[in-house]
């Protein structure tokens, strides 16, 4: 299998949309699923990126999984780079450019 083979086999069915919510620091408002649906797809919570790890690694990884067992790895995926996106976007924002060395 070469790289052309995998990323054109699939790429025309249509992803899932997004069903998770970055919940901000402060935000004293109620919890819903989507925010904790987007604490499980967000693995800057495991300690990845510039944020210190807020949930051990292992029980990251063990509530991914359950997650993705139930809404399924297209699902888990999508909302994980959207985590992602917003969690390294804020961070940009908080922290600027990384310097040049």
């Amino acid at each position: 299998m070469n790289l052309t083979d995998i990323f054109t086999n699939d790429s025309e069915k249509p992803l899932p949309k997004p069903n998770a919510v970055r919940r901000l620091s402060g935000d004293d408002g109620p919890w819903n699923p989507e925010h904790v649906r987007g604490i499980i797809c967000n693995p800057c919570y495991a300690g990845v990126g510039p944020y210190p790890g807020l949930v051990p690694e292992a029980a990251w990884v063990h509530a991914a999984v359950r997650t993705i067992q139930e809404d399924g790895p297209e699902q888990f995926l999508v909302n994980m780079l959207q985590m992602l996106r917003e969690s390294f976007e804020h961070a940009h924002l908080q922290f600027g450019e990384a310097e040049d060395e």
